[in-house]
């Protein structure tokens, strides 16, 4: 699915009547921060362009032949189009300046805005030509330059788009408009990291009144992070333009295809029947039929399509408002491709922008004419664009002109530029994708504008940024595996078929509770594909309304148990136990409940309780069947590790990832038992046996970011910086986990970019307080990362006390004292560390924790014991810590064979 304002500019950029402020904007694109609550837009009160609206009638009415009162009018109108998408006001528009014109037909301002009109109705070249000879008479009026760049680019002029809005910025500097230029320009030419920083400056620049501009910028910002995969910033940057702006008509057009990439097509159908009865535009009609068609919902799509190529056709009649969409919709039927032609062949006569080209291209190929249509594909290729559709359909057509080797580059770029696009996903399944696969440092953020054929996996074909050395102090660096790309990108799976097959089943029996049962178990497992926290929310809608129908057979076992496994996904101990405990009182002989009533409990730190709750798993006189085993033994080998048998717990864990395999778990399910194989065998410097039991994660389910950033981890660990790098990357494309990305911002300050690690410190804390159920999920880890990284210490404490309200684990015992350690609270922390080691734990983390509690202490003995044996379970326990740890523990070795006194 296509994103709205990265192919098309509706009502475009450059709306007149905005003047020039300051706020500010969160960094990196993430997404905006509020600004005075935001000054969300309240129905209640009037838009910024109602009150425009209002103030010029009023100014009118005192007098009739103030001709800035109606040009005034003419540009609110303008805004409210945009503010609406309703093209109604166009017209207004149109009238308001028609009455002014009768006042003075040379106002200067008037003219302008009636350039503005122009670019509205998508009339570029007049519009160019008209701002031309005003920019003759009038050369140094910034905004007439502002039009000549929006007509430049929306007819693919974009040389002499770039000239104008130089000189936009020449004349004055950081302008709205032209920053906001600056960043199409940027995406144009396939720099799409950069464009999202004139766009943050933009925000910056805007008043925080300016509410519907501000989410225009947002949404923006989404655009960019959507069409580079990064759904899930998308969707916290569309959140916060839904607050600035409540019901913004782009935001639920943009949110759609977040919603598409999260394998959600009826949601994203739900959001543009939203929009098209009043966006009129014929490719929100695209995006809906295409989503529609994604959902099941054919006969829905078929007749959408057609809606779409009526009103696409209806406004093709000028041919450069021609729809690229129109174009690629004729050519995907035989029965049409000749009309595809004609249409291009007319649209591409009028404007040359990327789209265009691309569509024409296209046209061709389903034409036969394969070697036109390559040039015209590269003329857009050679603009610079990253793009998934581009990139897929050069492929094709390199493919039809037997150049393998260039289809399967092309290919691998469709790839690489957006994984979660359809594009990307039919470009996986394309028959010219390279035998070889391709290496991870390939597949770096900053993407070449021409593929390597190299599958080399050294760092020789990274950019130079991220060209690092080895730590020279690891004498011995492990080989490692090289991490295949069909492995670092989510794939496809059964779940989101399950969601929508059990959303058509409800539809249509709504009083079936076991329907609504299995429709949040789908939300739920999906949860734990995809780490979206949002499906545990509607996991639990459709098993309340199981619960609603039924709640007292022996069937209301399956969602009370569900329940309880969503509460433990968000970190509700006490309502786990509740619902685990409702349905076994039911009687119903499942007595799979247990193992949430033992995970509850040892999230609670009472050991001994879930003990004998993983027991009741296998009722006395009977055999356990393998899914029950594998839930039992997975469990107790946790409790072995804690208990410091790390050896015992692997043994365990190895025999119930057998279990698993013979009752043929799901994909993730069974991932994500390696994941926890890895993680012991990390714990233990077992490094290929945890290098190895990633791997076999990713390979199970394909982007696992568990499986991903364990990788990461270890490899930092063992000094494979670069490898690290790009690992931690992709594990964050899929889920922004606070405590992934603090690791990576621990590893860029190891390497020494210090303003990389920057940025990721401060995502770490915006993630970790984004929205009310992620400070419930990550206090601990963001208490810790506060402690760690000496800052706001004392909200590290209250976080770890926080924290320690719901669960008293060992390792909340341990956050809870190393935040209290660096609030200089030694005794305290002392107190909570021992608690944190009570059970003899072989954590490396822990032990080193406790080494530098324990010599603050003075007990210096026992810091050396504890550090030393942090460093030979693992010497290379964190990228960070584990230099700190030997400093540390030669200080003391030093100290105890000289017998110094104080240091």
């Amino acid at each position: 699915m296509k994103v709205f304002f990265a192919r098309a500019l509706a009502f475009g950029i450059f709306v007149p009547g905005f003047c020039l402020a300051s706020v500010s904007l969160a960094q990196s694109g993430v997404s905006p921060a509020p600004t005075a609550a935001s000054l969300a837009h309240d129905d209640q009160q009037p838009s910024p362009a109602q009150q425009s609206i209002d103030s010029a009638k009023r100014q009118i009415a005192a007098r009739p032949k103030n001709v800035q009162a109606f040009n005034s009018l003419a540009t609110a109108y303008l805004r409210r189009a945009r503010e609406t998408a309703d093209v109604s006001y166009i017209e207004d528009a149109a009238r308001a300046l028609a009455q002014g014109f009768d006042v003075d037909p040379t106002d200067f301002q008037l003219q302008k805005t009636q350039i503005a009109l122009l670019l509205a109705r998508h009339r570029y070249t007049e519009a160019r030509q008209s701002a031309t000879l005003l920019n003759r008479k009038t050369p140094d009026d910034v905004m007439v330059y502002g039009y000549l760049a929006e007509a430049d680019l929306a007819l693919g002029d974009y040389p002499d788009a770039e000239k104008n809005v130089q000189w936009m910025l020449n004349m004055l500097p950081n302008n709205v408009p032209s920053l906001l230029f600056v960043s199409e320009l940027r995406v144009l030419y396939g720099d799409d990291e950069g464009a999202l920083q004139p766009l943050n400056q933009a925000y910056s620049e805007t008043p925080p009144t300016e509410v519907e501009e501000l989410a225009w910028i947002a949404n923006r910002i989404a655009a960019i992070q959507i069409a580079t995969g990064k759904s899930e910033a998308a969707a916290a940057t569309l959140a916060q333009a839904e607050q600035l702006f409540p019901r913004y008509i782009y935001t639920a057009e943009n949110l759609a295809p977040v919603r598409m990439a999260r394998e959600r097509p009826a949601d994203a159908v739900a959001l543009l029947l939203q929009a098209t009865p009043v966006d009129k535009n014929p490719h929100v009609l695209y995006q809906l039929a295409a989503a529609q068609k994604a959902a099941g919902q054919s006969n829905e799509a078929a007749t959408t399509f057609a809606n779409f190529e009526r009103l696409a056709d209806k406004q093709a009649v000028q041919a450069e408002n021609t729809s690229p969409e129109l174009i690629l919709y004729y050519a995907a039927s035989p029965a049409t491709t000749a009309n595809a032609l004609t249409v291009a062949q007319r649209a591409i006569a009028a404007r040359h922008d990327v789209w265009t080209l691309d569509a024409y291209a296209w046209a061709l190929f389903a034409n036969g004419k394969f070697a036109e249509a390559d040039a015209a594909e590269q003329k857009a290729i050679a603009v610079g664009i990253q793009d998934a559709q581009i990139f897929n359909h050069a492929g094709h057509i390199a493919q039809k002109l037997g150049h393998a080797e260039d289809a399967g580059k092309y290919f691998e770029l469709s790839i690489r530029t957006d994984p979660t696009s359809e594009y990307a996903s039919e470009s996986r399944h394309a028959d010219s994708l390279p035998g070889n696969q391709i290496q991870a440092e390939s597949l770096t953020t900053a993407a070449p504008s021409q593929p390597s054929s190299s599958a080399d996996t050294s760092q020789a074909s990274l950019p130079q940024s991220e060209q690092l050395p080895s730590d020279p102090n690891l004498s011995s660096l492990p080989a490692f595996t090289a991490v295949p790309s069909a492995l670092l990108t989510p794939q496809p799976t059964d779940t989101a078929r399950t969601i929508r097959k059990a959303q058509l089943h409800v539809a249509n029996n709504p009083k079936d509770a076991t329907g609504y049962s299995m429709l949040g178990a789908a939300y739920f497992q999906h949860a734990r594909e995809t780490g979206d926290v949002n499906d545990y929310q509607l996991a639990e809608q459709a098993l309340n309304k199981s619960l609603d129908l039924d709640s007292t057979n022996f069937a209301a076992a399956a969602p009370l148990q569900t329940l309880a496994e969503v509460c433990m996904g968000e970190h509700r101990f006490d309502d786990a136990l509740n619902y685990s405990q409702r349905a076994l009182a039911l009687g119903s002989g499942d007595v799979s409940s247990f193992a949430v009533v033992g995970d509850a409990d040892a999230d609670k730190g009472e050991y001994d309780k879930a003990t004998q709750a993983y027991a009741r798993l296998q009722p006395p006189g009977s055999a356990p069947s393998p899914e029950t085993a594998y839930v039992r033994d997975s469990r107790i080998s946790y409790l072995k590790f804690i208990s410091g048998d790390t050896d015992g717990a692997i043994r365990l864990l190895k025999t119930a990832i057998a279990e698993g395999r013979e009752a043929e778990l799901k994909d993730e399910n069974l991932a994500w038992l390696y994941y926890e194989l890895g993680e012991y065998s990390t714990q233990a410097g077992d490094v290929a046996t945890a290098d190895s039991a990633y791997l076999t994660a990713l390979s199970i389910h394909p982007g696992d970011y568990r499986a991903l950033a364990g990788l990461g981890k270890l490899r930092a660990n063992e000094g494979k910086y670069a490898e690290a790098i790009v690992l931690y990357q992709r594990a964050i494309a899929v889920v922004p986990m606070p405590i992934f990305v603090g690791e990576l911002g621990d590893l860029y300050t190891k390497t020494g970019n210090q303003a990389e690690a920057k940025k990721q410190y401060q995502l770490v804390e915006y993630i970790g307080l984004l929205g009310h159920i992620n400070q419930v999920l990550h206090n601990r880890d963001l208490a810790l990362f506060y402690a760690d990284h000496d800052i706001k210490l004392s909200e590290a404490l209250e976080l770890a006390h926080k924290e320690f309200e719901v669960r008293h684990d060992i390792y909340t015992w341990d956050a809870l004292a190393w935040a209290l350690y660096k609030n200089g609270k030694y005794t305290e922390a002392d107190t909570a560390s021992k608690k944190a080691l009570q059970f003899g734990t072989h954590d490396p983390l822990l032990l080193y924790h406790a080494g530098m509690i324990s010599d603050r202490a003075g007990r210096r003995d026992e810091a050396r014991n504890q550090l030393k044996e942090a460093l030979t379970i693992n010497p290379h326990f964190h990228v960070l810590y584990a230099d700190v740890a030997q400093a540390q523990l030669g200080l003391l070795e030093s100290q105890a064979s000289t017998s110094e006194g104080p240091r």
